[in-house]
C-alpha cells in the first residue's frame, strides 16, 4: 500500500501491527422513510476504516481489529485520531447493501460531470455492528470505492475465521493502545511539579551491576517521561507567547486602604532608595566565592535541585511593561473576633479591589477583576487586562484553615488555579496551568517547626474541586465543564506562593538591628539572610523544597512602628525585623520563568508590614493541543509493550574509554559519549552503581543525562564532566594523582556496558588542613608523593601560600579601597592558584599602571583559600569563647588556646588587615578609617570563624565574630 492514506495510517501503528485494508467512508444520517444521505461533504463527516492485524512475537496466528479514524478538519491526512476500535471477534459483524436514495436526479447540470454521476450510482452502505453485554453498537457508513470495499470485507472475513479457529488464544490486549482514554493517559495535563523537577534517575528502582532493579517499572517511568516531553516537542509551533505577571503580598493589619497603592502595583523605573531596593554588593566577601560552574550548566534532563536559592542580579531599576495579570495576596484583612468564627461581608474586599484599580491610575481602565477568593482575613485577587480576559479559563478556588483548631480562618491559605491559553490562529493551543497561593502561617520566632508543618499540611489540603458558581466571583464561565476531577496544588505548570510566612531571623534582636544600621548597612543583607529561617528550611528540605526565591535585596518588610516606639530605621523596638513577607515560585522545565524584580515598597506605610512585589516574565510555548494529543497517542502505541518483547535491546556505545588528561581544581572538563540504538525495539538505558553501597559516579564526576530512551536507529549524546570542588579536592589531595573509575551503563532487559574514565589529578594547596600546609616540604605540585612531609621541628610558622598572598598585598596595595573595587576575573584567579601550587611568581603589576583586576584577584584568592580549608582558622569549639572577650587584652590571651598553625595565620592576617585600616584613603572615598576596619572585619570574620558544617557546634552571632576580629584590626 503506497497511497497517502495508507502511509498515514501505517505511521500511526506500532511495528507489531500491520495495515491490511483501508477504506474512506462518510457518516450517514437516517431519514424518516429509511433513506440514507451523507451528513455533509466536508472533513467532519469523513472517516477512514482500517483493518489492522497483530501478530505476537511468540504466536504465529493473527488477531484483527477495525479502527475507525477521524480526520481533523482543515488538517493534513497525517492528523488522524482513533475514534473507536473494534476487535474482529465473535461479537463483530458487518453487512453491505445498495444505498437507498430519496430521488436520484439523472439530468446533467453544469456543475456535475459524468464521472460524478457514475460515482453516485456506485454508493454502497456498510454497516458495522459490535455486540456488548448490554447493547449493540452500530455504525452505518457510505462507501464509494467498491474495490477497496471488497478488500476491506475480505480481510474482515479472513481475520474473523482465524479468530473462530483460535478463539481461546486471543486476548486483544494490544488494542487498548488505540483507545483514546488509554493512549493519552496523563500526557495532556500537568505533571506534579515535585516529580517533574527531580532528576529522572532518582525515580527509578535501586540497581547495580549484575543486580538490575525492576526493569519493567523503570521502562514505564522513563517511557512516560519521554513521551510527555517528546509530544510537546513535536506539537510545538515554533512560536511563543509572552505573559507578564505581577504578584504581590501585603499584610494590612486590619486597616482599610488609605494610601495610593501605585508603587506596589505599577512596575516603573524607580529610585533605589525610594523603592527600598539595595544595589547588589560589589565588595569581595565569602558570598562572592564563585559558584560551581558545572551545576550552572547542567541541562534540565537532570531535573532541578532540591532547593533553588537563586541569587542572580535582578533588574529592579529597569522599566517593565504593564503586566497582563496581577495576582495579589492580602493577610489580616479583618482582625475582628467575629471574623475568626465565620465569614463576614465583602465590604473590605470591595474596598481593596477598588483601591487596586485606582492605584493603576490611567492604566486602570485597561484592567478588570478576573477572580477573587476570601477566607476571613486572607484575600487573593486576580486582575487581568481586558484584552487578555478570554485567555483565562477553568478558574478554580481552594481554601484551607491553619489557625485555631486547624479550621478557623486566622491562619491558613486561599488559592486560585487557572488555565492560560495564548491567542493563536488556526490552532487550539495547549493551556498553561497557573496556580497562586496566598498563605498566612504561625507567628513568633520559636514556631518555625509549626510553620514547616503548616506548609506541608496546606499543600496537601489545598485541592481544586469542580467550581461552584455560588462560591466564587470570577469573570470566566466555568460551568460548561462538568466532569473534571479534583486536582492537587502541585498539578500545575507554574506555582506561585505570595505569602506572609512569618519566618524570622535566627539572630538576637540587637544583632539584627546592628547589622542593618552599621557599615555597610544594607550591604549586610546577604549576611543576615544566612540566618533566615525560610532559607534554612529550604536548604534542609523541611519546607518549600524545590521552590525558587530570587535574591532579596530589600530591607526586612516587618515590623515597622505604628504608633509605637521606633528605632532609627523605623522598625518597632519591641519586634525584631524580619523578611516575613515572601514570594516564591516553582515551574515545569517546559515553561521558562524569568523574574524581573523583587522588592518591598516602604512608601506605603498604613500597616506595620510593607507590601512586597515580584514581576515574572513567562515565555509560553504555543503548542498545538490536538497535535500534541495525537503525537502522544502515536508515541505511546509505538513504545508500549517493550517490557514484554521477546527481543533484546542492543546499543552501540562510543568511545568505551574517556581520558580527561590533567584535571585541575575548579576547572571543568567535558567529554561526550555517543549512544546509538542499533536493535529492533526501543531501548531504555540508565547508569547504575558498581554495588549497592556506591554512588553511580564519584563526586568529581557528573553525567548528563543519567537515564534516557532511544527508538530503533536513534542516537544521542551523553556529556561526562569532571569538576573538582572543595569537597572532592580535600580527599584527592591525599591520594595518588592517577584517577580511575568505571561507569556502568545498563540497558533495561539487556546487558551492562562498561566505560573507563581516567585522568591525572593536579594536587592543589586549596582544600587542605592548615596543619598539613605547614609541613609541606615544597609547593604542592612539586611533591613526589602526597605523604611527603617535613619533620615536626622543621615545619613553617604559617603556610607559605597564605603568606605569599599577604606579602603581595602588603607590597602593592596602598589604598584599601582597591581591595573592593573591580570585578573578579576568573582567568586571573586561575593563574594565581596555579602560581600557588607550582611556586611560580605572581604576575607583576604594571609599573605605575592600573593593577585593580590583579589586586581583586589576589584578595579573592586569599578569601577562597581560607574558605576552602577543611577546618576554619578558628576551630568551632572556640567560637563561643571568642564572643566572650570584652577587651583587646582578653582577645590576645585567647590566642594561647588556638592550634599553633592557626595562631600564626591569625596574627599574619590580622596584622595585614590592621595595616590596611590605617592607610590613607583616597579623596574620592566616602569611607573613614574606622568604617574601613569594620568593612574588612565583616568580610574576613565569617571566613576565619566559619560555622561548623557538621552541626555539632551552634553557630554564633556574626556581630560577635566581627567584634572579636576588630580587637585585632581596629
Amino acid at each position: 500500500m503506497n497511497g497517502t492514506m495508507e502511509a498515514a495510517i501505517q505511521s500511526l501503528l506500532r511495528s507489531s501491527e500491520n495495515l491490511q485494508a483501508a477504506l474512506e467512508v462518510e457518516v450517514t444520517q437516517l431519514q424518516e422513510r429509511g433513506d440514507l444521505s451523507s451528513s455533509s461533504t466536508d472533513d467532519r463527516s469523513r472517516r477512514i476504516l482500517a483493518v489492522v492485524s497483530h501478530r505476537r512475537d511468540y504466536v504465529g496466528d493473527e488477531e484483527g481489529s477495525v479502527l475507525i479514524f477521524k480526520r481533523t478538519p482543515g488538517r493534513s491526512m497525517e492528523d488522524l485520531s482513533v475514534e473507536v476500535a473494534y476487535p474482529i471477534s465473535g461479537s463483530f459483524s458487518f453487512s453491505v447493501a445498495q444505498a437507498r436514495r430519496k430521488t436520484l436526479d439523472l439530468r446533467p447540470s453544469g456543475g456535475e460531470t459524468g464521472a460524478s454521476l457514475c460515482q453516485s450510482r456506485s454508493e454502497l452502505t456498510l454497516t458495522i455492528k459490535y455486540e456488548l453485554a448490554t447493547e449493540i453498537r452500530s455504525h452505518t457508513l457510505i462507501a464509494r470505492d467498491t474495490r477497496k470495499l471488497q478488500s476491506f470485507t475480505a480481510e474482515c472475513r479472513r481475520l474473523k475465521d482465524m479468530f473462530t479457529r483460535h478463539e481461546f488464544d486471543a486476548d486483544f490486549s494490544w488494542l487498548s493502545l488505540y483507545t483514546q482514554e488509554n493512549s493519552l493517559k496523563s500526557f495532556s495535563s500537568p505533571v506534579d511539579l515535585r516529580m517533574v523537577n527531580v532528576p529522572l534517575h532518582t525515580r527509578l528502582s535501586p540497581a547495580s551491576a549484575g543486580l538490575p532493579g525492576d526493569d519493567a517499572d523503570d521502562i514505564s517511568i522513563v517511557r512516560e517521561n519521554w513521551i510527555y516531553n517528546k509530544a510537546i516537542e513535536e506539537a510545538f509551533t515554533g512560536s511563543s507567547a509572552r505573559l507578564l505577571i505581577r504578584t504581590g503580598t501585603f499584610n494590612v493589619n486590619g486597616k482599610m486602604p488609605s494610601q495610593d497603592l501605585s508603587p506596589w502595583l505599577r512596575p516603573t523605573k524607580r529610585n533605589s532608595e525610594i523603592s527600598g531596593w539595595i544595589s547588589p554588593l560589589k565588595a569581595i566577601s565569602p558570598l562572592d566565592i564563585l559558584p560551581n560552574p558545572v551545576d550552572e550548566q547542567m541541562t534540565t534532563s537532570l531535573g532541578a535541585s532540591s532547593a533553588t536559592l537563586a541569587h542572580a542580579s535582578l533588574n529592579n531599576d529597569a522599566k517593565v511593561s504593564d503586566p497582563d495579570l496581577l495576582v495579589l495576596g492580602f493577610q489580616e484583612l479583618d482582625l475582628s473576633t467575629e471574623a475568626l468564627l465565620y465569614a463576614t461581608s465583602t465590604v473590605k474586599e470591595d474596598a481593596w479591589v477598588e483601591a487596586i484599580l485606582a492605584g493603576l491610575g490611567e492604566r486602570g481602565i485597561l484592567y478588570e477583576k478576573l477572580a477573587s477568593k476570601q477566607l476571613v482575613g486572607m484575600l487573593i485577587v486576580a486582575i487581568a487586562k481586558k484584552s487578555r480576559l478570554s485567555c483565562f479559563s477553568d478558574i478554580r478556588f481552594s481554601t484551607a484553615g491553619a489557625g485555631i483548631m486547624g479550621i478557623m480562618g486566622n491562619k491558613g491559605a486561599t488559592a486560585i488555579r487557572m488555565s492560560y491559553t495564548p491567542l493563536a490562529q488556526e490552532i487550539s493551543p495547549s493551556p498553561t496551568v497557573l496556580t497562586f497561593v496566598n498563605a498566612h502561617l504561625a507567628a513568633f520566632d520559636e514556631m518555625v517547626e509549626r510553620r514547616n508543618f503548616d506548609f506541608h499540611d496546606l499543600s496537601r489540603r489545598l485541592v481544586f474541586d469542580q467550581p461552584d458558581e455560588l462560591d466564587s466571583n470570577s469573570y470566566a464561565n466555568t460551568a460548561s465543564e462538568t466532569s473534571r476531577r479534583p486536582v492537587g496544588l502541585f498539578e500545575s505548570d507554574v506555582l506561585f506562593w505570595m505569602v506572609h510566612l512569618n519566618y524570622r531571623i535566627d539572630l538576637a534582636d540587637g544583632d539584627v538591628r546592628e547589622l542593618l544600621t552599621s557599615f555597610p548597612g544594607p550591604g549586610n543583607v546577604p549576611l543576615l539572610l544566612k540566618y533566615d529561617q525560610l532559607k534554612m528550611a529550604i536548604a534542609s528540605r523541611k519546607a518549600f523544597a524545590g521552590f525558587s526565591e530570587h535574591a532579596i535585596t530589600h530591607m526586612p518588610s516587618y515590623r515597622y512602628a505604628s504608633n509605637t516606639s521606633e528605632d532609627s530605621l523605623g522598625y518597632d523596638r519591641k519586634r525584631k525585623p524580619a523578611w516575613t513577607d515572601r514570594i516564591l515560585h516553582m515551574s515545569a522545565p517546559s515553561v521558562p520563568v524569568t523574574q524581573r524584580s523583587y522588592c518591598s515598597h516602604p512608601q506605603i506605610t498604613l500597616s506595620d508590614h510593607r507590601p512586597v512585589s515580584a514581576d515574572f516574565d513567562l515565555n509560553v510555548s504555543i503548542v498545538d493541543k490536538q497535535r500534541r494529543e495525537i503525537a502522544a497517542s502515536k508515541l505511546y502505541r509505538e513504545l508500549w509493550g517493550v517490557e514484554h518483547s521477546s527481543k533484546t535491546p542492543k546499543i552501540k556505545l562510543q568511545p568505551m574509554k574517556l581520558d580527561f588528561g590533567k584535571i585541575y581544581y575548579r576547572r571543568p572538563i567535558r567529554q561526550t559519549l555517543s549512544i546509538q540504538n542499533n536493535g529492533q525495539i526501543p531501548c531504555v538505558y540508565r547508569f547504575v552503581t558498581a554495588d549497592a553501597e556506591q554512588p553511580i559516579c564519584p563526586q568529581w564526576l557528573k553525567i548528563d543525562p543519567v537515564a534516557g530512551l532511544l527508538r530503533p536507529g536513534e542516537s544521542s549524546t551523553i556529556t561526562v564532566t569532571v569538576f573538582v570542588d572543595n569537597s572532592s579536592a580535600s580527599r584527592l589531595n591525599l591520594l595518588p594523582p592517577r584517577l580511575d573509575f568505571t561507569l556502568i551503563l545498563h540497558t533495561a532487559l539487556g546487558k551492562d556496558h562498561f566505560i573507563s574514565v581516567t585522568g591525572e589529578y593536579q594536587h592543589t594547596c586549596f582544600a587542605n588542613k592548615l596543619a598539613r600546609l605547614t609541613r609541606l616540604p615544597c609547593p604542592v605540585r612539586s611533591m613526589k608523593s602526597p605523604n611527603d612531609q617535613v619533620p615536626a621541628q622543621q615545619l613553617v610558622n604559617a603556610p607559605r601560600e597564605v603568606m605569599r598572598l599577604i606579602n603581595w598585598l602588603m607590597t602593592y596595595v596602598t589604598d584599601p579601597s582597591d581591595l573592593f573595587n573591580g570585578l573578579i576575573e576568573e582567568s586571573i584567579c586561575i593563574n594565581i592558584r596555579e602560581c600557588l601550587d607550582t611556586g611560580d611568581q605572581f604576575p607583576s603589576p604594571q609599573s605605575g599602571g592600573e593593577h585593580g583586576p590583579l589586586t581583586t584577584a589576589i584578595v579573592s584568592t586569599l578569601v577562597q583559600l581560607l574558605d576552602s580549608l577543611v577546618d576554619p582558622v578558628v576551630p568551632p569549639y572556640l567560637h563561643a569563647r571568642c564572643l566572650q572577650m570584652t577587651s583587646r587584652d582578653e582577645a590576645f590571651e585567647l590566642l594561647d588556646e588556638f592550634p599553633p598553625e592557626s595562631v600564626n595565620v591569625w596574627i599574619s592576617l590580622t596584622a595585614f588587615l590592621h595595616y590596611m585600616s590605617l592607610q590613607k584613603l583616597s579623596s574620592q572615598s566616602s569611607t573613614n578609617q574606622a568604617e574601613m576596619a569594620e568593612r574588612l572585619a565583616t568580610v574576613f570574620a565569617s571566613v576565619l570563624l566559619r560555622d561548623d558544617s557538621t552541626g555539632l557546634y551552634t553557630p554564633v552571632s556574626p556581630i560577635g565574630k566581627r567584634k572579636f576580629l576588630l580587637h585585632f584590626v581596629g
